[in-house]
């Protein structure tokens, strides 16, 4: 999708050319699932795939959104004083516009157009790819100054307040701060960031869509928020001074076992544990380790699914075709859970064979028509062109 093909689309919805494009990256997290909303480090990475919003303002007082990426042929209009009922992925459009205008921008209508070949639902974090790129389009026409910081901010309270998923902050900090070859060190508790390189040498690291969609909005992301609030404040009473799971050791864990239920220690047991893996993570990469780093995949996987829950019997069957295959360094499920994408780390020379594998046993059977796909670490979100 590049400016030419996203300037004739629109031309061709709205009957004129855009007067910006903006792009923006979905995100894989190489490891660290699950804790962003828990003040963890985490070290995801943006990926060339990306959701690309071609945008012109107009007085019309209404905000026209049509999605070729998102919902197939889908579009809908609101007013730009009254947002109005929930539904679907316009939430993210709303939200945006509505935290624009909150920053003092001068949108009294507008026109979009949102394409891209970020796949929804695949836990690559298209909705704030989406977020992110409307954002930056309408900032730019509105000639409103938001920083990268702020922009993953308001999109994150866009997927808080508009489309009701009480999500952390790494999809959207991801986006916007993406750069190639490297992975990003997000301490999610303070908003820090460092860089990591990633180039792996001789491996590959592909992206195996499951072809089942997952919606967060659903509650089962909501729940497991909640039982680690619960979990927290359970630790907090014997250990006072606890605010946040960064001071947890699993010593204090086990310690305050007693006082919460068996599903919340589960819960709580992969956050502590996940912190550790990062860390190790991080070692692995600067010292080169891929076998040790592609352990620690196998081991946030098995966490992911015995302790956290999110996985699924599809998940399960590509994890078991991968951990058969004696070039897969290391695998593991990605994104909110229950579908989504497995994350596989594999010998480059191997990966052929191992799509052909995966073809075989998962996709044809099932006629899914996703296939994997490599992916790299690459920039973050920009305005990719004012037409």
């Amino acid at each position: 999708m590049n400016v030419e093909s996203a300037s004739n689309e629109f031309r061709r919805r709205y009957g004129r050319h855009p007067d910006v494009v903006a792009a923006a990256p979905g995100r894989v997290n190489l490891i660290g699932e699950h804790i962003d909303y828990n003040d963890g480090c985490v070290l995801p990475f943006a990926i060339s795939q990306r959701i690309v919003a071609a945008a012109s303002l107009d007085d019309s007082g209404q905000v026209h959104a049509f999605s070729a990426a998102l919902d197939s042929d889908a579009a809908f209009s609101v007013d730009v004083n009254q947002p109005g009922k929930p539904s679907a992925w316009d939430n993210y459009v709303r939200g945006m516009v509505a935290g624009l205008r909150e920053r003092g921008a001068r949108i009294d209508g507008a026109q979009l157009w949102i394409g891209g070949d970020l796949p929804p639902g695949s836990g690559m974090s298209s909705s704030a790819a989406l977020c992110v790129s409307t954002g930056l389009a309408l900032a730019n026409l509105a000639n409103v100054d938001v920083s990268q910081r702020d922009m993953a901010l308001m999109a994150q309270k866009s997927e808080h307040k508009f489309a009701g998923t009480p999500c952390g902050i790494m999809d959207q900090f991801a986006s916007c701060f993406g750069r190639k070859d490297h992975t990003i060190l997000l301490d999610c508790g303070r908003l820090a960031h460092e860089y990591v390189p990633f180039v792996p040498a001789g491996v590959a690291i592909l992206a195996i869509p499951s072809g089942v969609r997952h919606d967060l909005a659903e509650g089962a992301y909501e729940k497991r928020v909640k039982s680690c609030k619960e979990a927290l404040q359970a630790i907090a009473e014997d250990f006072p001074g606890t605010r946040s799971f960064r001071d947890v050791t699993i010593d204090m864990l086990s310690a305050s076992r007693p006082r919460m239920s068996s599903e919340t220690f589960k819960r709580a047991r992969h956050v502590v544990t996940e912190f550790t893996r990062v860390t190790k993570a991080v070692g692995a990469l600067r010292g080169n380790d891929l076998p040790t780093l592609g352990t620690l995949l196998w081991e946030t996987h098995a966490s992911l699914r015995d302790d956290y829950e999110v996985s699924c019997e599809e998940i399960e069957e590509m994890i078991r075709t991968l951990r058969r295959h004696d070039d897969v360094l290391g695998a593991r499920m990605v994104g909110g859970g229950f579908g989504g994408i497995v994350l596989a780390m594999v010998a480059d020379s191997a990966a052929d064979d191992v799509i052909r594998t995966l073809e075989s046993s998962y996709y044809l059977p099932r006629q899914i028509k996703d296939r994997p796909f490599v992916v790299k670490p690459s920039a973050g979100a920009s305005v990719i062109s004012t037409c």
